[in-house]
C-alpha cells in the first residue's frame, strides 16, 4: 500500500466523523423545533405548529435509527482503527462513553413513547413534556462523546500521565476529572451551539426550499412556521456562537499554546501587539502570502489592556516535527468569515423584521436561507476539521504549564496517532465497507426525511391538529393509560 497504517486510519475515522455529525447537528435541532413547535401549538391553540410537530416527529425516528446504526459503526471503527487509544480510554475516560448509554437509553424512550403513543395522551401538556426527554436526551449524547474530545485535548489530572508517557503503565485514574478538564467547558458551549446553529440551518434551507415550490396555501403556512422558529434560533444561536468561539480561543491561548500558535500562524512569541494573519501558511517554515492586520490579535486576546499586555505564544517555541499543518490557520479564517457574514447576514433579517417587513415574501431572504443550510453545515465541518488537523501530530495532547510549556519536557503530547494508529491489514478492507455505508446512508437519510415531511395529506394532518387541540371541540377524549402504538 501506498499509504501508512496511521493516514488511512485517520482519514477513515475524519470521513465517519464528518458523516456522523451531519445527522447528528440535525436531529439536535429537530428535536428542539419540535418541542418549540408543539410548545407554541399548546399555548396558542395553533394547528400549524401541531401538524409541524406531529410531521417532524415522524422523521425525528428516521434519524434516531441511522444516527443509531452509525454510532454503532463507530464504535467498531474505534476499536478496531484505534485499539491503543481505546485501552487508555477505557481505563480513564470509559465512564463518559457509559453516561452516554443511559443518555441513549432516555432518549431512545421518550421518542418512542412521543412518536407511537400520540394519540394516548388526555392531557396534551404531558406529552409536550416527554418531548423534553426527547431534547435532553440527544442533547446529553451529543455532549458525553465531545466530552471525550475536550478530555483529549486537556486531560489534566485524570491519570498519572509522566508515569504512564515513561513506562505505559496506566494509574493515578481519576475517572470523575474527565468531566471537568480545563477545555471542557468551552469546547462543549461552543460544539453544541455551532452544532444546533448548522441542524436548524440545514432545516431551514429544506422548509423555504419547500414553501418556495409549494402550491398549497395550507402547507405553505406550515413551512412558514417552521422558518419563523428556525430564525429565531438562527439569531439567537448566531450571537451565542461568537461569544463560546471567542471563549474557546481564549482558552487554548492559555491550555492549548501549541495549537494556538499554528491556528494563528505565529512565528514568535510576543507580549504585545501581536497582529492579526488573514490567511497565508507556512513554507520552509516560515509563513507566507498572508495579509498582516496590526495589533489585531493582541487586541482580540487581551481587550481590557487594549493589547499590551498579555503573552501570545509563537511555533518557534516548539520543534517543528510537532508543528500541525499550517492549513489550519486557512480553515479557521474560513470558519471565522463565513460566521462573520451569516451573522451579518442575520443581522440584516432581524432589522427587516424590527422594521416589521415580512420577510418570508422575500425571495431574496428564502433563497438565501438555502444557502445558509449549505454554509452552516460547511462551517461546522470545517470547525471540526480546524480542531482536529489542529492536534496533529497527537490523538492525545499533554497538559502545559503557565509558561507555555508541556508539564513533562520534551513530551508535547501523551499519545502520538501512529502509537494509537492500528497496523492490522482488516483496516483496508473496513475503510472500503466505511466509505461505502455513509456514501449509502447520508444520502438515503435526507431523501427520506424529506420523503417522510412530503407525503402525508395537509388537510388531514390539519383536521388531526384540530383534534389534538380540542378546537372548536373536535377532541376526543382519550384515556392516556389505554397506550396503544397507532
Amino acid at each position: 500500500m501506498g499509504i501508512s497504517y496511521p493516514v488511512w486510519d485517520s482519514a477513515m475515522f475524519a470521513y465517519t466523523i464528518s458523516a456522523h455529525i451531519l445527522i447528528v447537528a440535525i436531529t439536535l435541532a429537530m428535536a428542539l423545533l419540535i418541542t418549540i413547535a408543539e410548545y407554541i401549538a399548546l399555548k396558542n391553540k395553533n394547528k400549524y405548529y401541531e401538524a409541524l410537530a406531529h410531521k417532524l416527529s415522524i422523521a425525528l425516528v428516521i434519524n434516531f435509527a441511522i444516527g443509531t446504526a452509525s454510532g454503532v459503526f463507530m464504535a467498531v471503527e474505534l476499536m478496531l482503527f484505534w485499539p491503543v487509544f481505546m485501552k487508555l480510554v477505557g481505563a480513564v475516560a470509559m465512564l463518559s462513553f457509559y453516561a452516554e448509554v443511559f443518555a441513549f437509553l432516555v432518549e431512545s424512550i421518550t421518542l418512542m413513547v412521543y412518536v407511537y403513543f400520540w394519540d394516548n395522551f388526555k392531557n396534551r401538556w404531558n406529552h409536550w413534556l416527554v418531548s423534553w426527554g426527547v431534547l435532553l436526551g440527544t442533547g446529553a449524547s451529543a455532549w458525553l462523546i465531545t466530552n471525550v474530545n475536550a478530555w483529549m485535548n486537556t486531560p489534566t489530572g485524570s491519570f498519572n500521565i509522566a508515569k504512564y508517557v515513561n513506562t505505559g503503565v496506566i494509574s493515578g485514574v481519576n475517572p470523575l476529572k474527565v468531566f471537568d478538564e480545563p477545555s471542557t467547558g468551552p469546547q462543549l458551549f461552543h460544539m453544541f451551539m455551532a452544532m444546533y446553529f448548522a441542524g436548524a440551518m440545514a432545516l431551514l434551507a429544506y422548509f423555504a426550499y419547500k414553501y418556495l415550490k409549494s402550491k398549497n396555501e395550507e402547507e405553505k403556512k406550515i413551512d412558514r412556521s417552521a422558518m419563523k422558529v428556525l430564525s429565531a434560533i438562527g439569531i439567537v444561536d448566531i450571537i451565542l456562537i461568537g461569544i463560546s468561539g471567542s471563549i474557546e480561543l481564549s482558552t487554548l491561548l492559555v491550555v492549548e499554546p501549541l495549537k494556538y500558535a499554528m491556528l494563528e500562524l505565529n512565528m514568535t512569541p510576543v507580549m504585545s501587539g501581536a497582529p492579526e494573519h488573514l490567511f497565508g501558511f507556512l513554507s520552509n517554515g516560515k509563513p507566507v502570502d498572508f495579509i498582516p492586520l496590526a495589533g489585531i490579535q493582541s487586541l482580540l486576546a487581551y481587550p481590557f489592556s487594549k493589547g499590551n499586555a498579555g503573552y501570545i505564544p509563537g511555533l518557534s517555541s516548539y520543534p517543528s516535527s510537532v508543528w500541525a499543518p499550517s492549513v489550519v490557520h486557512i480553515t479557521l479564517d474560513l470558519m471565522v468569515g463565513f460566521g462573520v457574514l451569516m451573522g451579518l447576514f442575520w443581522f440584516i433579517v432581524l432589522v427587516l423584521k424590527i422594521m416589521k417587513k415580512d420577510v418570508f415574501n422575500m425571495k431574496w431572504i428564502l433563497y438565501s436561507f438555502i444557502g445558509m443550510g449549505f454554509l452552516g453545515m460547511f462551517t461546522m465541518e470545517d470547525g471540526w476539521y480546524t480542531a482536529e488537523v489542529g492536534r496533529v501530530p497527537y490523538i492525545i495532547l499533554m497538559p502545559y504549564n503557565s509558561s507555555g510549556q508541556p508539564i513533562i519536557a520534551g513530551h508535547y503530547g501523551v499519545m502520538t496517532i501512529a502509537q494509537a494508529a492500528s497496523t492490522s491489514t482488516v483496516v483496508w478492507y473496513l475503510g472500503a465497507v466505511i466509505i461505502l455505508f455513509y456514501a449509502i446512508i447520508i444520502p438515503f437519510t435526507f431523501y427520506f426525511n424529506a420523503k417522510v415531511l412530503n407525503l402525508s395529506n395537509v388537510e388531514e394532518d390539519l383536521r388531526k391538529a384540530e383534534r389534538d387541540l380540542n378546537i372548536n371541540g373536535s377532541g376526543k377524549d382519550i384515556n392516556s393509560v389505554n397506550a396503544g402504538a397507532r
